[in-house]
């Protein structure tokens, strides 16, 4: 592979292109990471059964001193204090303080992002790729719950 996308003949690193066409590539799996869903299944499916902890971004976001006991005990260290768990919470948050001007971490943003009908192919994408997986999160494939979660 050339690293040129054969729909549009656009270097995948160098995106030029607008975000609707992004958009398409992302759904057809075309962008220079892959695919989304082709990548998530073959962790979730995990053939070498690999030892491996899902957190969702959602998780990490809406839960995420729970997200960090969680991460902290599947590495096998001792149980953290509430105060250390405030500090890795404060410390990795998505605060202005902590990101470099470029970034603009926030959950939600979809929302002002894609419309609904995007949204909705998104879902529809979700629940046919991760059909008969267990542990996808229920907001993966329900733009309501997504919703009701931002």
């Amino acid at each position: 592979s050339s690293g040129i996308n054969a729909e549009y003949g656009e270097p995948f690193l160098d995106f030029q292109n607008t975000f609707s066409d992004c958009v398409h590539w992302f759904l057809n799996g075309g962008l220079a990471n892959g695919c989304y869903w082709q990548f998530n299944k073959e962790f979730f499916v995990n053939e070498g059964k690999h030892r491996i902890l899902h957190v969702s971004y959602e998780e990490m976001i809406l839960a995420k001193p729970s997200a960090i006991k969680r991460i902290n005990s599947f590495l096998g260290y001792k149980d953290l204090s509430e105060q250390q768990i405030a500090h890795i919470d404060k410390a990795t948050s998505l605060d202005p303080e902590n990101l470099h001007p470029d970034q603009h971490g926030k959950p939600g943003k979809a929302l002002k992002m894609l419309s609904v009908e995007l949204r909705a192919k998104f879902d529809e994408k979700s629940q046919k790729e991760f059909d008969g997986l267990a542990g996808i999160p229920a907001s993966y494939t329900d733009d309501e719950l997504y919703v009701k979660q931002c």
